[in-house]
């Protein structure tokens, strides 16, 4: 009698199963459609993201690059202004320590670039070594970096980033974006200038300064002034 009923109960289910099944289709394509519609919207928005880092000047995008690779869970200290070896910035994490070169460029990224990254680690005492671009590389810098060990971001690389990043609106917080004038180009209005001599100094300068307060107390100097500070 328990056989009879559990067959039937077999037979009652799989009929219900059947007959529902244009539902779960439904259901299937439903879901497949928003992981779908998803991923298109953030590849829309990394690509936007993108869109502003080529707006950038060299000094906006090592800024940028700081603001990754901190949220990435890095130490960062960007490298002097002048005399930097070939490095804008050395990162550090789990005891490994990265001399980083940043070419925000228009052009395909030659050799020169991973020439000067391999020089400036060995002068910064890092591990490793990596050029980041939001362009393309050579073939030619492609197998130098091979043979060198020389870790290479390209474009693709920056909006697998800006993905992991939830797009762009992570970083905007950290990141200004340059604003950008009829002519197509960035305006570089307010800029920063030294306490001294009231002569305008990069982006790079300022975060120097900024990022050196037993030094300079909160102020920014340009470099002829900043020797003159102990």
């Amino acid at each position: 009698m328990s056989s009879a009923v559990a067959g039937s109960f077999l037979k009652g289910l799989l009929m219900g199963l059947k007959a529902a099944w244009p539902l779960w289709v439904l259901i299937a394509l439903i879901v497949l459609g928003k992981l779908a519609w998803r991923a298109y919207e953030m590849q829309r928005l990394a690509r936007s993201g993108l869109d502003d880092i080529d707006r950038m000047d060299g000094k906006v995008f090592e800024k940028y690059l700081e603001a990754v690779f901190r949220k990435r869970g890095y130490k960062v200290l960007r490298t002097r202004y002048v005399g930097d070896y070939g490095a804008d910035l050395v990162i550090e994490k789990d005891g490994l320590k990265t001399v980083v070169q940043a070419k925000r460029h228009k052009g395909k990224v030659g050799v020169k670039a991973v020439q000067e990254v391999v020089a400036s680690k060995g002068y910064y005492d890092c591990d490793r070594a990596m050029v980041v671009t939001n362009s393309i590389y050579t073939d030619q810098a492609r197998e130098l970096a091979k043979a060198n060990g020389v870790e290479l971001w390209d474009r693709d690389d920056l909006i697998r980033e800006l993905l992991a990043a939830d797009a762009k609106h992570a970083l905007q917080a950290e990141v200004q974006i340059p604003a950008v004038n009829t002519a197509g180009q960035p305006n570089h209005e307010d800029k920063a200038v030294c306490a001294v001599c009231g002569k305008a100094v990069s982006e790079k300068v300022k975060a120097y300064c900024l990022t050196h307060t037993e030094r300079f107390k909160g102020q920014i100097y340009c470099y002829e002034h900043q020797k003159t500070i102990t």
